[in-house]
């Protein structure tokens, strides 16, 4: 397996992260939504969703806001309806935090530039890889901000109705290589980019696990990894005897994080998580 280089940087807009393989880079989830999978409804208000981001920036490095819900099955949602949900937290977050490293999770370029434009977000989180909005890539090269390209295997409504690969790693590899080429040629600069290989997003647990044991040094970009709370945790809880899915996740943070490299964790709880790390 070739190696993972021990720092690499990450530009989103004038801040530059260095994530280092020594030290966990993570987001925090705040989800403003009604249906998501595992907090659905809890921070719908406005509030309660203030409140849990800046505990989240007190523990985590940043935190990634979400106003649509990517859950498998899930209705999609309009722009408008996307906006209003997101755009008040960011907004307050970073009045009480101005400091505070944010995060966008949208595929939609509307809410994108919204939440740059009226809440000075740092990074566009984005789970459609630049395919579900033509104008992305073009407004993200001009916006400056930091970038996530996600692979994923269709949309929340059908992507885990029948999820098949000849090669779940070499797709998925070659996907977010096509990916890096695309973003440069659109004038998206490397160094803003991170990549996700989409655990959980058109993959059955078999799929999930392959993509947890790949190599993914030649991509030559920190990843990003999403295993809070996903379905396949409860494979590896009773594979290995243990209590819960969250000692499952604890398993796959301590397999990755042994690897090596700089890598960037999207949980749910960051002090457990740190624990785990430390």
């Amino acid at each position: 397996m070739s190696r993972f280089p021990a720092t690499q940087g990450w530009q989103c807009g004038a801040k530059r992260i260095e994530i280092q393989a020594s030290r966990p880079f993570l987001l925090g989830i705040l989800n403003v939504t009604p249906d998501s999978f595992s907090d659905g409804g809890k921070f719908t208000q406005v509030g309660a969703a203030v409140s849990h981001g800046i505990k989240l920036c007190e523990v985590a490095d940043g935190v990634d806001v979400g106003g649509e819900s990517t859950r498998p099955g899930a209705d999609e949602v309009s722009a408008k309806e996307e906006r209003a949900r997101v755009i008040p937290v960011l907004r307050e977050i970073r009045k009480e935090r101005p400091e505070a490293f944010l995060s966008v999770d949208t595929y939609k370029v509307e809410v994108a530039r919204a939440a740059v434009e009226e809440a000075g977000v740092d990074v566009v989180n984005d789970v459609g890889g630049g395919r579900w909005d033509e104008g992305m890539w073009e407004w993200v090269a001009g916006a400056g901000v930091g970038y996530i390209c996600m692979h994923a295997g269709g949309k929340p409504q059908e992507m885990q109705k029948s999820p098949s690969y000849g090669n779940v790693v070499q797709e998925v590899y070659e996907f977010l290589q096509e990916r890096v080429g695309g973003m440069e040629r659109a004038g998206i600069v490397a160094d803003r980019v991170v990549l996700d290989v989409g655990i959980g997003f058109g993959k059955l647990a078999e799929h999930n696990r392959a993509l947890l044991e790949g190599d993914w040094t030649g991509l030559g970009r920190p990843l990003l990894w999403g295993l809070s709370r996903k379905s396949f945790l409860g494979v590896t809880e009773k594979e290995r005897g243990l209590k819960s899915r969250e000692e499952a996740l604890d398993f796959w943070h301590r397999e990755l994080f042994q690897r090596g490299g700089p890598m960037i964790w999207r949980v749910h709880d960051p002090v457990r998580v740190k624990e785990v790390f430390r």
